[in-house]
């Protein structure tokens, strides 16, 4: 995930709505075809006055929906399917190395082994079994919010394609049920970001109670005394001179699985 990914996809949450909404609604586009209808609806039988009506025509509410939510949808399954059998094929190489792991430490004449070997073996475990229980609640996390994003706009982007092929005879109290069930969703982000996911949790506390320092995380480099560490085996130990934060962030930091 470089900065320029960031852009570009940043970029096109604003690029291709753009194209899908605001042009096409600015140029009439979305009205061709329905333009009597149209008028029809403005006019308030007999009084004078006229109210704002909103249509889309065939042709744009299929394309709409497509861009805005089923094609996005499709992808999602996709996407969830590849990781559902992932995950199944990581848990399973666990599982057999974790039965390995037990059958070698059990096995005769290995008693005499080095422990640094049993020890490095165990650590090793340990992080696989740490990096999948997080890949696996990042999955439940994104499933959880996709999940209410499906649950809140499917209404709207059904009835916005069945609407123009059964003569626009929807309620109008039935559209603005469907369309404020997908403002709802909007409001649903932040609490479930917030609830979900411990950074996002930090990053808002952070920006509501304006920046304050008890909710950043504490810097190893505030410490006035020095720290030293060494590379042993590819893991780095520190060594004294060093507060209990200060090790416990450097232990944190190189014993945290990196997440893809």
């Amino acid at each position: 995930m470089t900065p320029m990914r960031v852009a570009l996809m940043m970029g096109g949450c604003w690029v291709i709505p753009t194209f899908i909404s605001f042009l096409p609604i600015m140029q009439g586009w979305n009205s061709i075809g329905i333009d009597h209808l149209i008028e029809q609806r403005r006019h308030n039988g007999s009084s004078n006055s006229t109210s704002c009506v909103f249509m889309v025509n065939k042709p744009y509410a299929l394309t709409c929906s497509l861009v805005a939510f089923y094609i996005p949808l499709v992808l999602m399954v996709l996407a969830y399917q590849r990781i559902y059998i992932t995950a199944r094929a990581h848990a399973l190489q666990i599982s057999m190395l974790q039965r390995a792991g037990g059958a070698g430490a059990s096995t005769p004449g290995t008693s005499g082994a080095s422990p640094g070997v049993g020890a490095t073996s165990e650590s090793a475990d340990h992080q696989r079994n740490h990096r999948m229980r997080t890949e696996t609640k990042a999955a439940k996390t994104l499933c959880i919010i996709m999940g209410c994003f499906c649950l809140c706009w499917a209404p709207f982007f059904v009835t916005n394609v069945v609407d123009p092929f059964i003569g626009y005879t929807v309620p109008e109290q039935l559209w603005t049920a469907c369309l404020w069930l997908g403002y709802i969703n909007s409001m649903l982000n932040p609490i479930l970001y917030a609830f979900l996911n411990k950074s996002f949790r930090r990053a808002f506390l952070i920006i509501l109670c304006c920046g304050r320092k008890r909710y950043r995380r504490p810097s190893i480099m505030t410490s006035g005394t020095t720290c030293t560490a060494t590379q042993i085996n590819g893991s780095t130990h520190v060594l004294n001179g060093c507060s209990s934060a200060s090790k416990l962030l450097l232990w944190f930091c190189n014993t945290r699985p990196v997440p893809v």
